[in-house]
């Protein structure tokens, strides 16, 4: 008992210090951000036209509003297959007529209406790189990341030219698989080695 007693005690203001050390290094950790990759070519491109044009309806984080959700993956079990989101986009609601199914059959998805016809209005560059956006960021697609690369690497080679405008008339899945096949069995993409 004398030891304890004879022993020096904590001083006052070191014990304070030690009591506030914890809530320091919380704020301080919180405070930090992570790093992220950003998006660069047709996926930063993509992001502004999204934000420009199709936020206000599928709200700012895909939740959705007006328009259907697109986060959480949805965009992904709506149109498994871009080539069909894409057709959607370019025609809208009254370019498959209200009634109709669209995307994909198991969803059981029927066109209501209120969908822009996206063809006429955004480049091909515009138009594809806002569905790009939307699947890697609201469906988290990495095949879709690695599609994004592709068509930049196409483009930067000038392979590839999406300024142009699709016509609502003659795009096909069919046509927009030919175009993304193309880009993608391109010898020096990620896309084509594995």
């Amino acid at each position: 008992m004398t030891a304890a007693l004879t022993r020096q005690k904590i001083p006052w203001w070191a014990a304070g210090t030690l009591l506030l050390l914890p809530i320091w290094a919380i704020t301080y950790v919180g405070t930090l951000e992570r790093v992220t990759r950003e998006a660069t070519g047709v996926l930063a491109h993509g992001a502004e036209v999204y934000e420009r044009r199709c936020s206000s309806c599928h709200g700012a984080t895909g939740s959705g509003g007006s328009g259907h959700q697109l986060s959480d993956g949805e965009v992904l079990v709506t149109f498994p297959h871009i080539e069909d989101h894409v057709v959607w986009v370019v025609r809208g609601s009254d370019g498959f007529g209200v009634g109709n199914p669209y995307g994909d059959p198991a969803r059981g998805r029927i066109v209501e209406g209120g969908m822009p016809a996206f063809g006429d209005v955004l480049t091909a560059d515009e138009l594809i790189g806002a569905i790009l956006h939307e699947r890697t960021r609201f469906g988290e697609s990495d095949q879709d990341g690695l599609l994004a690369e592709a068509l930049d690497h196409a483009i930067h080679l000038g392979d590839l030219d999406l300024s142009g405008y699709l016509d609502r008339a003659n795009t096909t899945s069919a046509s927009i698989a030919e175009l993304f096949a193309g880009v993608a069995d391109h010898p020096d993409t990620e896309m084509a080695a594995g």
